[in-house]
């Protein structure tokens, strides 16, 4: 198991209310969860950088990659959660 080191995180009242309820409904404690969310995130970001890696690489090959492409690719990353809903 990897080593735990403590690491203070200055957070408001208000999400760390939110934090803790959320750990309690998951049946863990809030580092647990903390833990588990900084991973989710880091993940995240991971697969959110290997799709812009091959895209640029794609398109260096074959040119740009046309808007309906774009729009569809934003709409699946918006409704798997991974970015945020864009406003019109």
């Amino acid at each position: 198991m990897a080593r735990t080191t403590s690491t203070p995180l200055y957070i408001g009242d208000d999400l760390r209310a939110r934090a803790e309820d959320a750990a309690r409904t998951a049946g863990t404690s809030l580092s647990a969860w903390v833990r588990d969310a900084i991973a989710e995130r880091l993940e995240r970001q991971a697969v959110i950088a290997d799709g812009l890696a091959a895209t640029r690489e794609w398109e260096a090959e074959h040119g740009p990659l046309p808007q309906n492409v774009l729009d569809e690719a934003q709409r699946e990353l918006e409704d798997a959660g991974i970015l945020p809903r864009r406003t019109a």
